[in-house]
């Protein structure tokens, strides 16, 4: 009996020795990313509200350059247009996009922005507009917006410079 016991591990280890690979290769390798600004804008276009009289009141810039003035300031208007910004992002994001004055100039005020991306309905009566969805890769975003002159205030003087911050947050 003890032959017949010895035979078995015999061939218990022959089988053992033919599951397992005549040989085994391991290979490390790359996975390839590019990490870039989630968001990238560049102005290609100031707001510029052209040539306004030193008398109060308040002219409007519309997202599409068109210019409105109840208080009949505009002195020349030739120069009159909006801010024009290309946002590169991520397509089909949704956005949130907050524009606020952050450096003021006496006697000016720039509020009430109005915008619109690649043409389309213009938002406006706010600073801060959210659930925005940027369509294309690469958006053109108008902005346009109210300048207020308080004439007790206000400088004479040509290139008045008020800032404005443009923020845009994806979620």
């Amino acid at each position: 009996m003890r032959s017949g016991k010895i035979g078995l591990i015999p061939a218990v280890l022959a089988t053992a020795l033919l599951a397992v690979p005549a040989g085994a290769v391991d290979l490390d390798t790359v996975a390839l990313v590019s990490i870039v600004d989630g968001i990238n804008i560049v102005e290609t276009a100031p707001m510029n509200f052209g040539e306004v009289a030193l008398n109060d009141g308040t002219v409007t810039i519309g997202s599409d350059g068109v210019l409105t003035d109840p208080s009949f300031l505009s002195f020349d208007a030739t120069s009159v247009s909006q801010a024009i910004f290309t946002v590169t992002a991520i397509a089909g994001a949704t956005y949130s996009i907050s524009l606020a004055e952050n450096i003021p100039v006496p006697g000016l005020t720039l509020n009430n922005f109005h915008i619109n991306i690649d043409g389309g309905v213009e938002e406006s009566g706010a600073d801060n507009f959210v659930g925005l969805v940027l369509s294309n890769q690469s958006s053109t975003l108008n902005v346009g917006g109210d300048l207020t002159v308080d004439s007790a205030t206000a400088s004479l003087g040509p290139n008045q410079a008020i800032g404005y911050r443009l923020s845009i947050i994806f979620f």
